[in-house]
């Protein structure tokens, strides 16, 4: 009987693309079907394992924009978006302000964050 050995990326719950360096997409589960993945301060994409493969790729696509948008730098050369357990801080385009809101008044679904309203619109 032969045995098939798993891939690292399958040994570690990875996502196909994910290349352990800078790309790490964890395929995890989540709260509900409703959760479709989030980005963590260390820029590793967590993607809900049950989502269908079309969906996966809206959700990873999305979370690349919130990794890009905390490797840009802004006015003030820091990244644009920022965050931890204490805070979220985003720093706006030119005509934006910029906004620092505590991570415990933020709803993480809403869609009406600035960040979220230029996530949405790139995807």
């Amino acid at each position: 009987m032969a045995f098939k050995m798993k891939s690292f990326n399958q040994l570690l719950s990875l996502h196909p693309s994910s290349n352990k360096l800078d790309n790490v997409i964890k395929l995890v589960d989540m709260p509900s079907k409703k959760h479709w993945g989030y980005i963590d301060e260390n820029k590793t994409i967590h993607v809900n394992k049950n989502l269908s493969p079309k969906n996966m790729s809206r959700t990873i696509a999305h979370e690349n924009v919130h990794k890009q948008q905390m490797s840009l730098k802004g006015k003030s050369h820091e990244p644009r978006l920022q965050f931890n357990s204490l805070f979220y801080k985003w720093e706006g385009g030119r005509k934006e302000k910029s906004i620092t809101i505590p991570t415990k008044s933020i709803d993480t679904k809403s869609r009406k964050l600035p960040w979220e309203i230029e996530a949405e619109k790139a995807g």
